[in-house]
């Protein structure tokens, strides 16, 4: 039978985890449904199809597809085809969610669909919708950027986001790139740094023009091989990527600095004028349910959205869940939104030519 709101999505919340776990499908859709998933590669990829793909398709009877690449990439994508999209549901930021919204490439889903959705914890959902009925996305997982450090080259570590500018890091540091997710973040951390604000940013973008990067970076392999060599001491990086780091043996560390690190939502989302809404929700449910994210927190070291979810003490250790959140900022996505093309633009003019960095 055909997947309707009806008889699918208001069982969905009840059967999800029991499915996940191998009990016999419960739903079906049509068996040449394909749901086509628009998100980044590696750990994210890897871990939708061990923890979200088997569950979402012994309910379903749909399969899932894969359109894998960075996050603008896709973007861009959503836009030159929104005629005919090319996937069904988009893993972005929360900002990104805001942007495709507001574009016209992205659309809420139903709150009624998505049961987990009430069990996720205050601070998640990061999204202002304009109806109780409806959301903009799915917060799936928390990661934060933090300030990493090589331990066996620097013996004080670094405690606050100004220690960037100490002499004796200069020339010797990886950061953010203008085009990164978090760069307005920075922007504002900057300005608060040398006394502006979210709304007088003027003192932060003189601020990152004195920094001394040597690497610019949006992904943390852009700059790994220069923790090697020692030609990088410290890098403003997403805290699950050092975890990754550790495991490969680099020599790498991170502190929350005093100021929060700053916190970074990842949505899933549903693609504006997908034909399988129905199934988009079903997915987007799954995904936050609470068995799901303990299973992805383990393999990725993202935290947990779900306050249902779990975590061991070592798992727990190496992500940012429970006490740690604490220690996050978070930022407001519209006023990334609203900024980020200004922004940019002072960056790519003001900025990083008195940089020189790589």
């Amino acid at each position: 039978m055909q997947l309707t709101r009806r008889n699918a999505l208001k069982t969905f919340g009840t059967v999800a985890a029991a499915s996940v776990l191998g009990a016999p499908t419960v739903l079906r859709a049509e068996d040449s449904a394909v749901l086509t998933v628009s998100t980044w590669g590696g750990i994210t990829e890897d871990s939708i199809r061990k923890y979200v793909q088997p569950g979402f398709e012994k309910l379903t009877g749909a399969t899932l597809a894969f359109d894998i690449g960075g996050q603008g990439a896709r973007y861009n994508k959503l836009l030159a085809q929104r005629a005919n999209p090319p996937a069904d549901v988009f893993f972005s930021t929360d900002e990104a969610v805001v942007t495709g919204t507001r574009a016209g490439v992205l659309t809420p889903a139903t709150k009624k669909n998505l049961p987990n959705f009430a069990d996720l914890q205050p601070w998640a959902n990061t999204l202002k919708s304009d109806d109780d009925a409806h959301v903009g996305g799915v917060p799936y997982s928390l990661i934060a950027c933090a300030l990493a450090y090589n331990p066996e080259l620097v013996k004080t570590a670094p405690t606050s986001w100004e220690d960037l500018w100490k002499p004796e890091f200069a020339g010797k540091i990886d950061f953010a790139s203008p085009v990164n997710s978090l760069m307005p973040a920075f922007v504002i951390m900057a300005a608060e740094l040398a006394g502006g604000s979210a709304t007088n940013v003027d003192p932060g973008f003189a601020k990152l023009a004195t920094l001394k990067p040597a690497k610019l970076s949006v992904f943390w392999t852009d700059w790994a091989p220069l923790n090697k060599t020692g030609d990088v001491l410290v890098a403003t990086e997403f805290d699950y990527y050092l975890e990754a780091m550790k495991d490969q043996k680099y020599a790498i560390d991170y502190v929350y600095p005093k100021e929060k690190a700053i916190a970074s939502l990842e949505y899933a989302s549903v693609v504006k004028g997908t034909k399988k809404q129905d199934l988009a929700e079903a997915f987007l449910n799954l995904l936050i349910d609470p068995k799901v994210q303990e299973g992805v927190a383990e393999q990725t070291y993202q935290g947990p959205t779900n306050a249902k979810a779990n975590l061991s003490e070592k798992i727990a250790a190496r992500c940012a869940y429970g006490p740690r959140v604490q220690q996050l900022r978070f930022f407001d996505p519209v006023v990334f939104a609203d900024n980020r093309p200004a922004w940019t633009e002072r960056l790519n003019l003001e900025v990083v030519p008195a940089w020189g960095a790589r």
